[in-house]
């Protein structure tokens, strides 16, 4: 038998046993596995609108939500994205629209496409924030401001802009406001800062809001993904983003880091987010649904095996410990940048 500390601490005499918090756990998770099956139902009487539907996570949401029944407002970047996606979807309730979630007026439009086109007795029951970019390029002294500034402007005010272009609806007709954030969002991966920069201010933002939109009944979820082998990830992609952020330094930055830093750097990212990386996008794609669908959906919903059993337990670690992991993470023996090797061979002497 233990004494509980809320027990010590409130003064109270009572105490309880390591098999009843088991199994107190385990009815809770049990009940949450059936009140989540419950669904809001009339799916022909709602409407979604989704970001970033060219391609990945947004395009594959927009068919499973139109399958479903649910009329589909899809945002796309490009009209290349528009036509593929209005041919897989012939027959469906799904229109698309241009969207560029980095400009206002952009985003606007979006909002009287949607208007023109809700039939009545159809609702705007969902807007999901999709659209993103994975923005990865090689350690802060290779990154500049517009990187940053770029990275922030389609991850996190793109997000902003697309919720409060259709809160009125979403607040009239207690529906959902979903998000994307990242496992970089709980937890800052080396060489990533403009990304998890802008994946942190995602959670900031939908956390602020989940609680002030509560009273008008507006449910809030954040997905959480972890690796997934999306267009994102693809290893030529990553290369290529390294390598113009590198090859635009001043000659005096790139002799102090070296080329051959530059290649450690390139293949090891590549080979650590690919071992563990799924290539299962329902994964996150039936998250993003059940957000959408569900009666009592979840605030955050972690993607993935990385994200449940890696990012969730070690976002709560000591951060010195987090750094002493990555840095065992990065496999076999690390290649310095050439002045640390300069400043260690002058020690050595």
């Amino acid at each position: 038998m233990l004494s509980t500390l809320f027990g010590w601490f409130f003064g109270l005499q009572f105490t309880i046993s390591v098999p009843f918090i088991a199994f107190i756990i385990a009815a809770y998770y049990a009940y949450r596995y059936y009140w989540e099956l419950e669904t809001v139902g009339d799916y022909s009487k709602k409407a979604v609108f989704i970001s970033g539907c060219d391609s990945g996570f947004g395009r594959a949401l927009a068919i499973k939500c139109a399958n479903a029944g649910l009329t589909v407002f899809a945002g796309c970047l490009t009209k290349q994205g528009e036509d593929t996606l209005q041919a897989e979807t012939k027959g469906l309730s799904l229109f698309t629209c241009p969207l560029d979630v980095t400009k206002d007026e952009s985003v606007a439009e979006a909002r009287k496409f949607v208007d023109k086109n809700l039939k009545k007795g159809i609702k705007l029951w969902a807007v999901v924030a999709n659209a993103g970019v994975f923005t990865c390029y090689g350690p802060d002294d290779w990154c500049t401001m517009e990187d940053y500034k770029f990275s922030v402007e389609i991850n996190t005010f793109g997000v902003v802009r697309c919720v409060q272009a259709f809160m009125d609806l979403i607040k009239e007709n207690e529906g959902r406001i979903v998000a994307v954030s990242s496992v970089a969002g709980r937890v800052s991966v080396p060489a990533s800062a403009p990304y998890s920069v802008a994946k942190y201010g995602v959670e900031a933002y939908i956390d602020c809001v989940r609680q002030e939109t509560a009273r008008w009944g507006v449910k809030c979820s954040l997905l959480e993904p972890g690796a997934f082998k999306t267009a994102l990830l693809d290893k030529d992609a990553m290369r290529k983003r390294v390598d113009s952020k590198y090859n635009a330094m001043t000659p005096a930055k790139r002799e102090a880091w070296g080329e051959e830093f530059k290649e450690w750097f390139i293949n090891n990212w590549n080979n650590t987010l690919h071992s563990f990386g799924s290539s299962n996008i329902n994964i996150v794609v039936n998250n993003y649904f059940h957000a959408v669908t569900a009666k009592y959906p979840r605030c955050r919903y972690l993607c993935g095996l990385d994200a449940v059993l890696f990012f969730l337990p070690f976002s709560l670690l000591d951060a010195r410990i987090q750094d002493k992991v990555f840095a065992l993470l990065a496999g076999g023996k690390e290649v310095l940048p050439n002045d640390l090797k300069k400043k260690f061979d002058k020690k050595n002497l």
